[in-house]
């Protein structure tokens, strides 16, 4: 009789093991999953974050160049004004500025230009971005509408002249393509 219970008692500390490690198994699993997640949300705020930081660099730079402009050619009523001229005189930063010196290249990877815009509008001149992604033109419009007295996304004025963003505009132009061209017409002051 004594064999018998020592038998049952070493099958009841197996059990009593298996049980344990299947326990281990299951909380190891529940961590590698909780783990995960963890990691999948802080990559997402890590890439928001980059695109946040790339949109106030982008709204600097903007009042970087319009404020140069002004400083440098206002006074002439932008006379004379081209991109070239303002990589030249280092109005558009030479961050941005191409090899030869003549062309610039945003951010995004699409073009700069600045040039007279007095044909259509006496003393002002016009900034161009182009390939502004849609998931960043909302909120670069917002950063920048200040710095600009017309502005407009491809052919649609969304800050007529002088006037106030029309944000059902923004949002229906900014939401149009997957990146779209940006106009800020801006004159002395």
């Amino acid at each position: 009789m004594k064999m018998f219970h020592s038998q049952r008692r070493a099958a009841r500390t197996a059990s009593s093991r298996r049980r344990q490690g299947g326990n281990a198994l299951v909380f190891s699993m529940l961590g590698l999953v909780i783990g995960g997640i963890v990691l999948a949300l802080g990559i997402g705020y890590y890439q928001n974050s980059q695109a946040n930081a790339q949109v106030q660099g982008t709204i600097s730079e903007i009042s970087a160049i319009i404020g140069g402009a002004q400083q440098n050619y206002g006074q002439y009523g932008y006379s004379g004004l081209t991109t070239a001229v303002a990589v030249g005189s280092r109005v558009i930063p030479d961050t941005r500025a191409d090899a030869g010196g003549t062309t610039a290249t945003n951010s995004y990877s699409g073009a700069i230009t600045l040039v007279d815009n007095s044909a259509a509008t006496p003393s002002t001149a016009k900034l161009s971005y182009a390939n502004v992604p849609a998931t960043q033109c909302t909120q670069l419009i917002n950063g920048a509408q200040s710095l600009a007295r017309r502005i407009t996304i491809g052919t649609t004025d969304v800050k007529p002249l002088d006037g106030v963003i029309d944000v059902a505009k923004v949002n229906t132009q900014c939401t149009s393509a997957a990146s779209v061209g940006i106009d800020f017409v801006f004159g002395r002051t």
